[in-house]
């Protein structure tokens, strides 16, 4: 017969039996009477197919087969009893881990604070994040190597749920020096004029900028790429040339010697949010950080931006 038949009553009698050498004594301690007891070591020896124990007027003596039986059971019983004790430990936030993916300026601009801030109130649980761009980030999400992403919306698979949680705009950044830094705004055929200097295509960034020069009829044509926005922040420093830089990095970066200026005639405005796969469910410490993204995000917009 299938183990299935197997109940979780049969194995605490057995257990019981086993290590009192008792029905009665079985009986007493598992709340429950005698001829149960005796019915439920029945059912298993039915279903096993073996006798387990040998049964006299005056002892119960556990056979080989039960012997066998029991180092099976108590080792099953004492993995489960662990795994509950995990699964109830990460329930309630005592241990676990959160795995995330988000894009470079997330990941420098606006997650810092929130691991900071989660992991001094859940010690115990490990928080891990890979940055990569937009499509990377995005396979991780598919692949289930992360358990969400926070990254710039762009376009998504119909598999993927985006849920915004803030706004983040682009303003070119010039050296202090520029003799645009005078201006108290640019427009992008200007910006064309320069010598620009942005994040490679295969960025969401890239997507912004492409689509907003398109709409205003300019050509987008950049002098220089870079993965790493520190790159292109240093360089506009040492007047290399300019740099559209997005709210997130000029947050935490050393802004000194250096110009941020609007951009009048588009909207480089890009929403930031949270990627899952709308099959798979949160853990409770991922909902956990989720929660307080949310919280963090709701922070850091305007006044006049909030429901």
């Amino acid at each position: 017969m299938s183990l299935i038949n197997l109940t979780p009553g049969d194995l605490d009698a057995f257990l019981s039996v086993a290590e009192t050498g008792s029905f009665r004594q079985s009986a007493r301690l598992l709340g429950i009477s005698q001829p149960s007891v005796s019915a439920r070591i029945q059912h298993l020896e039915a279903v096993l197919g073996v006798r387990l124990f040998d049964r006299t007027t005056r002892r119960v003596a556990i056979t080989e087969a039960g012997e066998r039986l029991r180092g099976r059971v108590e080792r099953m019983v004492l993995e489960t009893r662990a795994l509950v004790r995990e699964f109830k430990e990460e329930s309630h936030l005592q241990r676990g881990s959160v795995v995330i993916g988000a894009s470079p300026s997330v990941a420098a601009g606006f997650l810092p604070a929130v691991i900071g801030a989660f992991q001094r109130r859940w010690p115990d649980i490990d928080v891990i994040l890979f940055d990569d761009f937009f499509g990377q980030v995005l396979d991780r999400v598919g692949r289930a190597e992360v358990d969400f992403a926070v990254t710039p919306y762009v376009t998504l698979d119909d598999a993927l749920d985006y849920e915004p949680l803030l706004d983040d705009v682009f303003r070119l950044a010039v050296p202090d020096n520029h003799p645009l830094a005078a201006r108290p705004s640019v427009s992008l055929a200007e910006i064309a004029g320069e010598k620009l200097m942005t994040m490679p295509p295969e960025s969401a960034a890239w997507a912004v900028f492409r689509r907003a020069f398109a709409a205003a009829g300019v050509e987008f044509s950049p002098s220089f790429q870079s993965r790493d926005s520190m790159t292109i922040f240093s360089l506009v420093k040492q007047g290399v040339g300019v740099g559209l830089m997005n709210g997130l990095l000029t947050s935490v970066f050393d802004m000194r010697g250096v110009t941020l200026l609007p951009v009048r005639d588009a909207d480089l405005t890009r929403s930031i949010g949270i990627v899952r796969t709308r099959e798979r469910a949160l853990s409770p410490a991922a909902d956990a950080l989720c929660t307080l993204m949310r919280k963090h995000a709701e922070d850091r917009r305007p006044e006049t931006d909030r429901p």
